[in-house]
C-alpha cells in the first residue's frame, strides 16, 4: 500500500468512527469493557487512543467508565435539591439566571463519594500520561441545567493568559443519559489547538481584563468549517475536556434537572491556586484514592461539616502559581505562528 493510500484509509476509518455530525465531526467515544472498568486499570491501547483524540479534538467520551448505580444514588439526592438551590438569591448561575444553568456540587458524605466518580482510575491514568505523575484535582463542583430556553455564549473556562499546551482537563460526569433535548453541552472540536487569550472578549475600564466569552466574530468565522456538535451520552459515561476548548451550556427542554458533576485536574507542577473544600472526615478516603490511582487533591480541609449546596465556582482560579510559568505568561498567550 502506498503512503497516500495508507493515510486515506486511516482518515476514512476515523470519519466512520466519529461521524454523526456535520463535516464528519463528532466526539470520539471509547467504550470501556466491563473487565477493565472492574479492574480499574487502563490498558496502553486505551491510553494511546485517548491521548490521540484529546490532542486532536480537545474532548473525549469514556463510555461505561462508571457504575450506573452510583450515579443513581447521587441523582436521587441532587435532582430533588436542584430547584430548591435555584431559589437561593445568592446562588451562582453560569452566565446569568436566564440560562438556568447553575453550580451544583456533589455531596461531601463519604458513603456517597464513590471512587469511580471522584478519582476514576481510567481517567486518572489518561491524565497522568499527559500531565506526568501525581495529577492534582483543584476543583470539585458541577453544573445543573434546569428547564429553560436560554443558552450560554460560546466560551472557554479561562479568563487569563494561559499556556498553548494542555494544562487542565475538566472531568464531566452526567448523572443521566444526555442528549440535545436535555441540554447536552455544545462542543467546538479542535478549538483548543489555537486557543489564546486574545480570542476572548475584553472588559474592564482599561480593556485589559478578559471574560470567558469568545469574541462573536471569531465564533462566526469558525462555524462554516468547524461547526459545533452536541453529543448524546449514555449514563455511566465520563467526558474529558481540555479547559481551552470552546463550548456552551445549552437549554434543557425537559422537566427533569440535568445534573453533571465537574472535576478539574491539572499537572502537579503547574501549582494552580484553586482548592477543593473538603471536610476533614473525608481525608482517609482521599488518601486511599491517591494510593490507588495517583490522583491528589489540592484540599482546604474543614474540621466539621461542609454544605455542598453552598459551594460555587466564582473564585476558581486555574492559572499557575509557578513563578517560571507566570514570568512566561506574556509570551505563552501569543497566537501560534
Amino acid at each position: 500500500m502506498s503512503t497516500s493510500s495508507f493515510y486515506d484509509t486511516v482518515r476514512l476509518s476515523r470519519i466512520a468512527n466519529t461521524s454523526n455530525g456535520l463535516h464528519g465531526q463528532q466526539v470520539h467515544t471509547i467504550k470501556i469493557p466491563a473487565q477493565i472498568r472492574e479492574a480499574g486499570t487502563a490498558t496502553p491501547e486505551i491510553i494511546a487512543e485517548a491521548v490521540t483524540y484529546l490532542h486532536r479534538d480537545g474532548v473525549l467520551i469514556l463510555e461505561d467508565a462508571i457504575e450506573p448505580a452510583h450515579l443513581d444514588e447521587l441523582d436521587a439526592m441532587l435532582g430533588p435539591e436542584a430547584e430548591q438551590i435555584a431559589l437561593d438569591p445568592d446562588h451562582h448561575f453560569n452566565f446569568g439566571k436566564h440560562t438556568r444553568n447553575m453550580d451544583q456540587a456533589p455531596p461531601l458524605i463519604p458513603d456517597l463519594m464513590f471512587q469511580d466518580v471522584w478519582s476514576n482510575p481510567i481517567a486518572v491514568a489518561i491524565c497522568t500520561a499527559i500531565f506526568g505523575p501525581s495529577p492534582t484535582c483543584h476543583y470539585a463542583n458541577g453544573n445543573t441545567a434546569l428547564k429553560s430556553t436560554g443558552r450560554q455564549p460560546v466560551h472557554a473556562d479561562i479568563d487569563k493568559p494561559h499556556p498553548l499546551y494542555p494544562f487542565a482537563y475538566a472531568i464531566n460526569i452526567p448523572l443521566c443519559d444526555t442528549r440535545p433535548e436535555n441540554g447536552s453541552t455544545e462542543l467546538w472540536l479542535g478549538s483548543h489547538r489555537d486557543s489564546h487569550i486574545d480570542q476572548h472578549v475584553r472588559s474592564g475600564p482599561d480593556n485589559h481584563e478578559y471574560e470567558n466569552t469568545i469574541q462573536p466574530h471569531l465564533v462566526a468565522a469558525r462555524r462554516p468549517h468547524s461547526p459545533p456538535v452536541q453529543p448524546s451520552t449514555k449514563k455511566g459515561s465520563l467526558i474529558i475536556r481540555d479547559l481551552r476548548l470552546w463550548h456552551a451550556g445549552m437549554p434543557n427542554r425537559t422537566d427533569r434537572p440535568r445534573v453533571m458533576l465537574a472535576f478539574v485536574v491539572q499537572p502537579k507542577w503547574f501549582q494552580a491556586p484553586s482548592k477543593v473544600l473538603l471536610p476533614l472526615k473525608t481525608k482517609p478516603l482521599v488518601e486511599r484514592w491517591k494510593a490507588e490511582t495517583g490522583l491528589e487533591f489540592a484540599a482546604r480541609w474543614v474540621d466539621g461539616e461542609v454544605d455542598h449546596r453552598k459551594i460555587n465556582s466564582e473564585e476558581a482560579d486555574f492559572t499557575s502559581a509557578n513563578k517560571w510559568l507566570r514570568e512566561m505568561e506574556g509570551l505563552m498567550h501569543l497566537p501560534p505562528r
